[in-house]
C-alpha cells in the first residue's frame, strides 16, 4: 500500500493502463512530467512490488535493446483507497455500540488510533522551534502522502492542501464523521513527531477541489531560569 499511495507511481500506472503496450522509461517519464532518473526509481518500485513487469525490448535492428514496463493489474489504482476504507471503518467499528456523545469526536479519536498504528516509532522535540516545526511538517506530508492524500504544501509549516480522499463519495452528514477521522490522523501524527505544530482544522473540499487542513505553532515554554538570591 506505500508503494500505491504516491501520486507519481499512481500517474504511472495509469499511463501504462491507458496505453496498453510495453512503453520505455523516457516515453514514461515525459508522459507524467517526470525526470527519467526519477521515473525508473518509481518503477522499480512498482516491479518489486508486483504491478508493474520489465522486459527487454525485442529489436530486429542494431542497438542496445531497451527495458520496456506494462501494467500488470488494471485494479491495483484503486487498491489504496479500499485499503484505506477498510482500515478507518474497522477503527470506527471498534466503537460501535459504546455510549458516544459525538460522532465526529468519535471519529477523530478513531484517527488518532489510526496515527497509531502507522508503524513510525514517532520522535522527541529537539528543543529548538524552528527545526521542530520543519521535522513534524515534513513527517506530517509523507504520511498523508503515503496514504494517498496527495498533499500540497500551501504555506510551508502552516497550510496543506489534500486532494485526494479515499471517501470523496460519501455526502451530507456522514461527511463530518469521515473528516473529524482524517482531523485526529493529523493531529495524532503531529503528537507522535513532538514539536509545536498543532492541527488548527481541517476545512471540507466541498464544492471544490480539495480540502485545507491548517496547522498552528505553540511555542514551546521555555523552562524559567532561575536567578540565585
Amino acid at each position: 500500500m506505500r508503494v500505491l499511495a504516491c501520486g507519481s507511481r499512481m500517474q504511472i500506472l495509469q499511463l501504462l493502463q491507458e496505453r496498453q503496450r510495453p512503453l520505455p522509461v523516457d516515453e514514461i517519464a515525459t508522459g507524467v512530467g517526470l525526470h527519467v532518473n526519477t521515473a525508473r526509481e518509481h518503477l522499480d518500485r512498482l516491479v518489486a512490488s508486483g504491478f508493474v513487469e520489465r522486459e527487454v525490448e525485442h529489436r530486429t535492428t542494431r542497438g542496445r535493446p531497451r527495458m520496456l514496463y506494462k501494467s500488470i493489474d488494471a485494479a491495483a489504482v484503486a487498491a489504496i483507497d479500499s485499503k484505506a476504507r477498510a482500515h478507518l471503518v474497522s477503527l470506527l467499528l471498534d466503537g460501535y455500540g459504546q455510549p458516544m456523545e459525538s460522532p465526529v469526536g468519535s471519529a477523530e479519536m478513531a484517527g488518532i488510533a489510526w496515527a497509531a498504528e502507522l508503524g513510525c516509532p514517532g520522535s522527541e522535540p529537539a528543543g529548538d522551534d524552528e527545526r521542530d516545526s520543519r521535522e513534524q511538517f515534513a513527517a506530517l506530508r509523507r504520511h498523508l502522502e503515503e496514504l494517498g492524500f496527495e498533499p500540497e504544501t500551501i504555506v510551508e509549516e502552516s497550510e496543506l492542501a489534500l486532494h485526494h480522499c479515499p471517501f470523496a463519495d460519501i455526502q451530507g452528514e456522514r461527511r463530518g464523521v469521515i473528516c473529524g477521522a482524517h482531523l485526529g490522523l493529523a493531529r495524532g501524527i503531529l503528537e507522535r513527531h513532538q514539536g509545536p505544530l498543532t492541527v488548527d482544522e481541517l476545512v471540507s473540499r466541498g464544492q471544490g477541489d480539495h480540502c485545507l487542513l491548517r496547522l498552528t505553532r505553540v511555542p514551546t515554554q521555555a523552562t524559567p531560569h532561575l536567578v540565585p538570591a
